[in-house]
């Protein structure tokens, strides 16, 4: 288990095994904080009373260190791993509420005789698990340490799969596989022999608790928060790093951690060439990120997207574990590759901004739409009728509006809820059920995308706005977005931090009145914030993805990729999908009928993934 992720610890690795008890904890190591062995792990507490095996950082590890000091304990390293063992030697599992930080950790009390898995409040860190056998647990950071388990069940789960096929990334604690599940973000698991498997909730977001009324004065502390954070992250005893992009959420963690970091500060961003952006028509970054660069005095590492990166997705599919098709996730390798080639260990990203302070554009959808919810029925379905008639894949920029006046206006019959969880999704149910084939239909039966969503949106108990954005914090953002930051980084030995996800500021952004977030903008208080810190011309443009032109590289340059990996004899070995339908798909995309380029991109990446973890044995490591 410790080879299949190798990648994620270049720099030691270790095993710890109590047979007796029927435990083994391994661990390898990348090491961010107090490189000298006396910060290795697995770690044991003095008396030999536990052990622990942990991945991430603590950033409040110091304050910690003096409560645990007062108390008698002693310390032999300057990192946080010793920090956490102390702590739950001193507290238990409820020292977990009072780490601010990125983790996920495993630590067996030999003196209860107990196991407790715990995984950070906003799942920055994935942890999986899987029970083989009863009363057996399997454990990891990455799901092929599983898979080298020769009893854990490889059968596909096409409830997953098909949330795959729309959203790129499983709900809840689903994953790829049935037999595999994801420790939820802010979750305790239990584990003793000869007892059930016990999964408790330790944190979750303040969503609907009292709202702060002095908006002058939350916006002063917003803007000591987002100093206190960035400053939190930079501490590291290796060289720190910035992913850029010239956008507002990298730009403002990059204009608070330059004056604290020095010249020194790397910062790495993604271009591609302007003539494979006129079918996505995606905002230009790279001018932006530039200007930036040169007021701050930072070197600004440039790598350009090139259809050829195409020919990294069988290792990239392999890093990821899941088919997740999100072309972001190429970038985001690229820029941490050239990153560690540079000397550079630890990486800011400014990840969880949109989902924290309502960031996606779907957010004024949805309130835009709120007042057209008294039209009658009637005229709404006509009028998402004939929007579904517009062109979805013209090129050129009005081709890009009408693609998203089409997205639109075509759930303008659908329920709030509905309409969000259409909105998030880059294919609508009915495409993807055309693709699938006879058998897996029928295995899926009437189940849809967006079941277990909409399950999780009324077990919460919030309405409005606070719904969706919850949704989006504790499902899109660890099973999506940071899943594949972490993914990718730690492919290559580098950690990903994400100072505007810092505990204490999400606490408190989750308690704010919806209008501070949103309003003729998105947002709303957040720029408010960065207004002196950030140029206001990066404040003010639109927002851009963090992505890849692929309608471009598909449309063009991966035809022969697309036609080996569905091709009629391919499709039909796998038997999950219909290769007719996949074709019409293209057909009627290259046409510029449908935008159905991510449902391509994602049917290549499920093939891909397929073969290396169903067709192989090894699950590829």
């Amino acid at each position: 288990m410790n080879t299949a992720q190798a990648h994620r610890g270049p720099d030691g690795q270790g095993i710890f095994e109590d047979p007796a008890a029927g435990v083994a904890l391994g661990q390898v190591r990348l090491s961010i904080l107090d490189l000298s062995p006396a910060a290795a792990q697995p770690m044991h507490a003095p008396d030999g009373c536990g052990v622990l095996v942990y991945n991430g950082e603590i950033y409040n590890f110091r304050e910690l260190r003096q409560d645990l000091t007062a108390r008698g304990h002693r310390f032999h390293s300057t990192g946080d791993t010793e920090v956490l063992l102390h702590g739950l030697l001193e507290y238990g599992a409820p020292f977990t509420t009072r780490l601010n930080g990125i983790f996920a950790f495993a630590w067996w009390d030999a003196r209860t005789r107990e196991l407790l898995l715990a995984r950070d409040p906003l799942g920055v860190k994935p942890l999986y698990y899987a029970e083989p056998a009863p009363g057996q647990l399997l454990f990891g950071s990455e799901i092929k340490a599983l898979l080298q388990h020769p009893g854990l069940s490889r059968e596909p789960d096409f409830t997953a799969l098909q949330q795959h096929l729309a959203y790129c990334h499983a709900a809840g604690e689903r994953t790829a596989f049935k037999a595999v599940k994801r420790l939820a973000p802010g979750t305790w698991l239990r584990w003793r022999s000869g007892r059930p498997i016990a999964v408790q909730r330790y944190w979750q977001a303040p969503f609907g608790e009292a709202r702060l009324q002095d908006r002058a004065g939350a916006l002063a502390d917003l803007r000591g928060q987002l100093l206190a954070a960035t400053r939190r992250q930079l501490v590291a005893d290796v060289p720190v790093g910035l992913f850029l992009s010239g956008g507002l959420d990298s730009s403002l963690i990059t204009a608070l951690a330059a004056p604290a970091a020095g010249a020194g500060l790397d910062c790495f961003t993604i271009s591609y060439p302007q003539a494979d952006n006129q079918l996505d028509r995606a905002a230009e970054d790279l001018p932006h990120a530039r200007a930036l660069a040169r007021r701050l005095g930072l070197p600004l590492h440039e790598i350009e997207l090139r259809p050829q990166v195409a020919d990294l997705l069988p290792e990239l599919v392999w890093h990821l574990d899941e088919p997740l098709a999100d072309p972001a996730a190429i970038a985001c390798f690229l820029i941490c590759q050239q990153a560690r080639e540079q000397g550079v260990k630890v990486l800011l990203s400014g990840q969880g901004v949109d989902e924290l302070f309502c960031g996606y554009p779907r957010y004024q959808v949805l309130r835009a739409m709120g007042g057209l919810a008294g039209w009658p029925l009637a005229p709404r379905r006509l009028i998402a009728a004939l929007a579904a008639r517009l062109p979805g894949a013209w090129e050129g920029r009005f081709g890009a509006q009408l693609r998203r006046v089409r997205r639109i206006l075509s759930e303008l019959a659908q329920p709030p809820s509905t309409r969000f969880l259409n909105l998030c999704a880059n294919t609508p149910q009915a495409e993807i059920s055309r693709v699938w084939s006879p058998g897996v239909r029928d295995a899926l039966h009437t189940e849809t995308f967006r079941d277990d969503c909409q399950r999780h949106i009324v077990e919460t108990g919030l309405s409005g706005l606070a719904a969706l954005q919850e949704r989006d914090l504790a499902i899109y953002l660890p099973n999506h977005n940071l899943n594949y930051t972490d993914k990718m980084s730690m492919a290559v030995g580098v950690e990903a931090r994400v100072p505007l996800l810092d505990l204490e500021l999400v606490n408190a952004v989750t308690r704010y009145p919806a209008d501070w977030l949103l309003g003729r903008e998105t947002k709303v208080l957040l720029r408010e914030a960065a207004r002196g810190i950030v140029p206001d011309s990066i404040i003010d443009r639109p927002k851009a993805g963090f992505g890849a032109p692929y309608r471009k590289w598909l449309r063009y340059d991966l035809a022969d990729l697309w036609h080996d990996l569905t091709s009629e004899s391919a499709v039909k070995a796998r038997g999950w999908f219909d290769y007719r339908a996949l074709q019409e798909a293209r057909a009627r995309s290259q046409a510029g009928r449908d935008d159905l380029y991510m449902l391509q991109w994602a049917v290549l990446t499920m093939e891909l993934w397929a073969r290396r973890f169903i067709d192989q044995p090894s699950g590829g490591a």
